[in-house]
């Protein structure tokens, strides 16, 4: 392995540069609203698919990206992908059609599932120990920035009506031009393995997983469905309390993203003192009444405001310690499969949201959005909860090598 490769600062940001545009496919959440009143012969839950369809076609995609990237390579293959989520995701700004609309949305979940996974599992192949660890903040660092791009510009653009604000997709053009020019050697670090002359080469053997990996992938399965409550809500929420508008709640969505870059920045210092307790932690913050649950019981604006600014300093903490727990207990060469089966379970939770939260509020015989984040709140909490009494009653697990066919 080339460490003049692996330590080159545009090499880093070539890599980073993925997770910039890895959530715009819902950064277009808060124009729902007016989605809504267009497409007024669609159930409204209909429509609000719109915002999680290409997390289904993402996960197929996905599934597939380990036999995808062994024969195209990495670099070809996140290229394509860039491509094809760019021309799809900007239909709808000509489109309103609400069928064109349905197809041009599962074709950016094609387009982001081909490199989706490359975003974790390259950095997960290629570096190792704290720098791994450091690797993973920065990539939630990128990550909460490209979210917070992505929020305030459709924050900026959705005034002019929801069609307009999906051109926030342009910033598929980032990536595609960074890693275009400056990951041309990415495919060597793939699974590398180095032979007698130094050189390194990708690994053809299959991938596996374990039970821990699995465990993981339920635990932010679960994560994900409640959290996506906030953002899928939060817009309803403001507008049903009349605490706000769409607007107001993509500038909030945004400043949270951004309150986020300073734990996403400082993560590996984080990791590093908290350790087993990084993931319960977490958890706690975001659902915790600190964090999602002053939002939901807000009365005014500026409380809603609150819980944003602490809500931000939970999902940075939580997506870098359970990829980074991963990582350590997966088998050998199996970061590519690792990081698909994640993906595979944040991309149903995330399409599924809506359909879960409605089963839980019609459970406690609520419907309203203040319900919904309500209902999120004690699941995020209840499921911290477990977390922090696993973390302090369990000893310190060793790597499980033990596999089980994918």
């Amino acid at each position: 392995m080339s460490s003049s490769v692996q330590n080159s600062f545009l090499f880093k940001i070539s890599i980073l540069s993925i997770s910039l545009v890895l959530t715009v496919t819902t950064a277009v959440s808060t124009a729902l609203p007016a989605m809504i009143a267009t497409f007024k012969q669609y159930p409204s839950t209909q429509v609000e698919m719109l915002t999680t369809l290409p997390t289904i076609s993402l996960l197929l995609t996905v599934l597939a990206s380990s036999w995808i990237i062994k024969r195209l390579g990495a670099r070809r293959t996140t290229l394509i992908g860039l491509i094809i989520a760019l021309l799809a995701g900007l239909v709808p700004v000509f489109i309103n059609d609400y069928v064109i609309v349905f197809i041009s949305r599962l074709l950016l979940g094609v387009g982001v599932g081909l490199f989706n996974n490359l975003a974790y599992s390259l950095i997960m192949a290629v570096y190792e120990g704290e720098e791994r660890q450091t690797m993973l903040g920065f990539q939630s660092a990128v990550g909460t920035v490209g979210n917070a791009l992505a929020s305030f510009v459709v924050g900026l653009l959705i005034s002019n009506g929801w069609q307009v604000a999906f051109n926030v997709n342009w910033l598929f053009v980032i990536p595609l031009v960074l890693f275009g020019l400056f990951a041309t050697k990415i495919d060597q670090f793939t699974n590398p393995v180095v032979t007698e002359t130094g050189d390194t080469v990708p690994i053809k053997a299959k991938e596996t997983t374990n039970m821990a990996v699995v465990g993981y992938v339920l635990l932010i399965a679960t994560f994900f469905a409640f959290y996506f409550g906030l953002l899928l809500k939060l817009a309803g929420f403001l507008v049903e309390q009349h605490l706000g508008t769409a607007a107001v709640a993509a500038t909030q969505l945004s400043v949270m993203s951004l309150i986020g870059l300073l734990p996403s920045l400082l993560y590996g210092q984080i990791y590093k003192h908290l350790r087993r307790l990084t993931i319960p932690i977490g958890l706690i913050i975001t659902g915790l009444g600190i964090g999602i649950g002053i939002i939901a019981t807000a009365g005014t604006l500026t409380m809603t405001w609150i819980g944003i600014v602490i809500s931000g300093f939970g999902l940075p903490i939580v997506m870098p310690a359970i990829f980074g727990k991963v990582a350590e207990v997966q088998p050998e060469g199996s970061s590519n499969l690792s990081s698909a089966l994640m993906l595979v379970g944040i991309n149903v939770a995330v399409f599924l949201s809506p359909q879960v939260l409605a089963v839980t509020t019609q459970i406690i015989g609520q419907t309203s959005n203040k319900a919904t984040m309500l209902v999120s709140t004690v699941m995020l909490f209840v499921l911290g909860a477990i977390q922090l009494v696993m973390a302090t009653t369990k000893k310190q697990p060793i790597k499980n090598r033990s596999e089980m066919k994918s």
